[in-house]
């Protein structure tokens, strides 16, 4: 028959056994909530990304057919330079917007060669708004610019329809960027995110190259290898 100091011992070691099996369970269960937690905000911040991308790009199209309009309409000099300016300060603010949901894309997710030149080759094509309406021009890309910057007409490629080859490569390059903003992705190291803005920013993108470089971009598939 066991002694009371033996079956005490035992009770105590069973005790504290129990206590520890408990905390561990305990942990395991509050380290899964907190993942799926984390798994919830991030979901909730990449679709708030998704929809700030929709915003922008549908301003996009609103700011093109008001200049449309105001250049089909006969204004006198003044009003007409006036609804240009006008609709010049809400391009720009439009683009400060693009640029800031690509630096939050390059630091928040990490992106792979081809996305960081999707993304590069979008906040380019962007620009080609406030750029035409800078140079009064209707929408379209410069193929060619002048040692001053300035655009001749004739260098221009007006986006005249939905067979322009640079006008069909932006309405695929914007479904490329939303897919990629719409889907979750691995959160970068520093070095990967310093990297993504080095060459989403990068003059190489710069138009009329954004052009040529989203097609090739849009031509490989999205499940490549990843950079």
């Amino acid at each position: 028959m066991l002694d009371f100091e033996t079956l005490l011992t035992s009770f105590l070691f069973y005790l504290v056994l129990g206590l520890v099996l408990i905390a561990v369970a305990g942990s395991g269960q509050h380290r899964g909530i907190d993942r799926r937690e984390r798994a919830r905000k991030r979901r909730e911040a990449d679709l708030a990304a998704a929809e700030q991308f929709y915003a922008v790009h549908g301003e996009f199209h609103g700011l093109w057919q008001e200049w449309t309009a105001v250049r089909r309409q006969t204004f006198s000099a003044a009003d007409r330079e006036q609804h240009r300016w006008t609709l010049f300060g809400r391009a720009t603010a439009a683009d400060a917007r693009v640029e800031g949901l690509v630096t939050r894309l390059a630091t928040e997710r990490h992106l792979t060669d081809r996305e960081r030149t999707l993304l590069g080759c979008y906040r380019q094509a962007y620009r080609t708004l406030g750029s035409c309406l800078e140079a009064d021009l209707p929408l379209g890309v410069a193929l060619r610019r002048q040692p001053d910057g300035g655009i001749v007409p004739a260098d221009h490629e007006v986006w005249a329809g939905s067979q322009t080859d640079s006008y069909l490569t932006f309405t695929e390059l914007a479904t490329a960027v939303g897919a990629l903003i719409a889907a979750s992705g691995l959160v970068p190291s520093e070095t990967h995110a310093r990297a993504s803005m080095r060459v989403i920013t990068s003059d190489e993108f710069q138009s009329p190259a954004w052009v040529p470089l989203a097609r090739a971009a849009l031509d490989v598939s999205p499940d490549a290898r990843r950079g």
